[in-house]
């Protein structure tokens, strides 16, 4: 696994930049359980992650942190806390990852905040600060660092059992990197824009519809042009069930489910994502709120 590591590395940090760091990738064993149709679900601190406006609507203190290994290869951490603060809304976040053997790593340190532009349509940003350190051994041989900035909107028509929302990650985006030279690569600095990224989609609250289907919602999301589908059922507001169909390419497309278990002002919830490559994924996260 150090040498199959070590080539990527190489590949990916030592070679010409290319657009593939801080990638949007979807942290919340709600969302992912869903389908990953994230963009109008927020029910904790999480929203950070996906759309900044979702935190217009919390009133309480909110802690969230999650964990998951993608396809066993990276390993993605992230917290997030927010409460209000004269009357706004106000988190910050913290997302890591690394690979297996720690070679490449990637932090993110988030500010966020929201306002209810009037009662039906609130929007959100986020001011990101990107690290990254790559190294061989305890050698360290590049850095980077850098800012960007998420923008988020949220509408809820008159007839409340919808709602609308859109998400514009790494818009803009800067990160200058500093490259030792190692082997026959030689140092360079240079700089990098992250990926932009979209999430445009819409939540269904069937409960408003139909008072027996206790906790139900459907969620739609285009996600960089992916479409992503979801749906959760409850059972007296204690345990929850979901599940979700991800389209788009092998590494993309999945079927994932999804079980929560909440315990008064503590939630517990778990993911699990199947794909096409061979690779599964879990992803767990524990909420509180007071």
């Amino acid at each position: 696994m150090y040498l199959g590591s070590i080539l990527f590395f190489l590949l990916f940090f030592l070679a010409l930049p290319v657009h593939s760091a801080f990638e949007d990738v979807d942290l919340g064993a709600r969302s992912l359980g869903m389908g990953s149709a994230s963009v109008s679900l927020s029910d904790d601190a999480g929203g950070i992650f996906w759309n900044p406006a979702s935190i217009a609507g919390l009133n309480s203190h909110e802690l969230s942190m999650s964990y998951m290994e993608l396809y066993s290869l990276v390993s993605y951490s992230a917290i997030g806390y927010v409460q209000r603060i004269g009357g706004l809304p106000f988190g910050i976040g913290l997302k890591s990852s690394s690979d297996t053997d720690g070679i490449y790593r990637e932090t993110e340190l988030i500010l966020s905040s929201a306002y209810n532009i009037t009662s039906r349509l609130s929007s959100g940003a986020n001011i990101k600060y990107l690290s990254s350190a790559a190294s061989v051994g305890n050698i360290i041989i590049g850095k980077g660092a850098g800012l960007a900035m998420d923008f988020g909107f949220r509408y809820i028509p008159p007839w409340d059992i919808l709602s609308l929302d859109a998400s514009f990650q790494n818009l803009p985006g800067y990160v200058s990197y500093n490259r030792k030279k190692y082997l026959s690569y030689p140092g360079d600095g240079y700089y990098q824009m992250p990926d932009i990224s979209y999430k445009v989609g819409s939540c269904i609250y069937l409960n408003r519809l139909f008072p027996a289907a206790e906790g139900a919602i459907l969620a739609i999301q285009s996600s960089d042009g992916n479409l992503c589908t979801g749906a959760e059922y409850g059972f007296r507001n204690f345990a929850f069930v979901r599940s979700g169909l991800r389209f788009g390419n092998a590494l993309n497309r999945a079927l994932t489910v999804g079980l929560v278990i909440r315990l008064h002002s503590i939630r517990l919830d778990y993911a699990y994502v199947g794909s096409d490559v061979g690779a599964q994924t879990s992803q767990f996260s524990v909420s509180l709120r007071w």
